[in-house]
């Protein structure tokens, strides 16, 4: 993973992450905490781009459709009220989707939650930034794929790499001097060289306060489940050709830290859970502590402390692909 701090700002999730490694999973297991250290919330899995490394671009995810109702996020505030547990709003939709963003970022900041977006950026106008900025929000976080127009478009199926960076590089200068949002951006590679990736970090450098480029993963796409065109298909199975991440699993971090939510309640131990295979309660039924501490969370967490994670679906696929590199592709900058 390359990771550039590019500006001396401090991440208000910096100590949250930092608790989150506490120690290796077998240690998280024994000195499990009360409550989750941060809740993902999925306000929506809609999504206005069609990316091809997703399942719910390329309609892949079969799960029902929809976003979140005003009571099932009043139920996320009154059962993390006495933790004021952070809050991402990320998951498998682009969350500026829904009509309630802001005010229940609003509702969050004033139960005292941190608040963190990520976004592909499409839909920041100027009175979602100025909101935004207003409340305001902690931490944002704008997605890329690729590190040029190329392998922007190859990934995300549309042409608007340039258009992100003009709207990253908005949002920095709106921001002004003002503490909040700290501004992150994020992006995955698969063949791109090192001359690419270098043009790329001093091309969003000036506007953001961290950079972080990782290695896209594209095995959980099953070409025979996805519902595309067939040039999409065909993208894919080249892509699929040039994947360069290393295939090893890391230390669960998801179990032991954090739950996700889905739009309609529905809880799940993973973040990469896009069709319910690893759900473990719902929130109309059970409260947050109690599945937390559930005996399917449990049995999760056995399993991935021992680092099998061949055992489950999901995780058969989940690698490491922020820490490791090709070493074909090492050096990078």
């Amino acid at each position: 993973m390359i990771i550039t701090s590019m500006t001396t700002r401090t991440n208000p999730f910096e100590c949250i992450y930092k608790k989150c490694n506490r120690g290796h999973s077998k240690e998280k297991l024994k000195n499990l905490m009360e409550f989750p250290a941060m809740i993902d919330i999925e306000l929506t899995n809609k999504c206005n781009f069609k990316c091809l490394m997703c399942p719910t671009g390329t309609h892949m995810q079969k799960r029902h459709k929809g976003f979140m109702e005003r009571s099932t996020f009043d139920k996320i505030l009154n059962q993390t009220k006495d933790y004021k547990t952070p809050f991402r709003f990320i998951r498998w939709g682009e969350p500026l989707l829904h009509n309630d963003i802001i005010d229940f970022i609003q509702k969050a900041k004033d139960r005292g939650h941190i608040s963190h977006l990520n976004t592909n950026g499409s839909l920041l106008d100027e009175d979602m930034v100025s909101a935004l900025l207003d409340i305001p929000l902690d931490s944002i976080k704008f997605s890329f794929q690729g590190v040029d127009k190329k392998s922007y478009h190859e990934m995300r199926n549309i042409d608007f790499f340039n258009e992100l960076v003009q709207k990253i590089k908005h949002f920095f200068l709106q921001r002004a001097k003002k503490e909040l949002p700290f501004i992150d951006v994020s992006t995955t590679i698969t063949y791109e060289n090192k001359d690419q990736v270098e043009k790329f970090i001093e091309k969003v450098k000036p506007f953001t306060d961290h950079l972080t480029i990782g290695r896209t993963v594209l095995e959980h796409i099953d070409l025979n489940q996805v519902a595309t065109s067939p040039k999409d298909k065909e993208a894919i199975t080249i892509l699929k050709e040039k994947e360069s991440v290393v295939k090893k699993h890391p230390e669960c971090p998801e179990v032991f830290d954090k739950l996700s939510i889905n739009w309609d309640g529905s809880v799940s131990a993973c973040c990469a859970d896009f069709d319910n295979l690893m759900t473990v309660g719902h929130i109309n039924q059970d409260d947050l502590k109690t599945i937390w501490h559930s005996k399917k969370m449990h049995a999760y967490r056995v399993l991935l402390a021992d680092m099998k994670h061949d055992k489950l679906k999901l995780c058969k696929t989940c690698y490491d692909y922020h820490g490791l590199e090709n070493p074909e592709l090492q050096n990078l900058i």
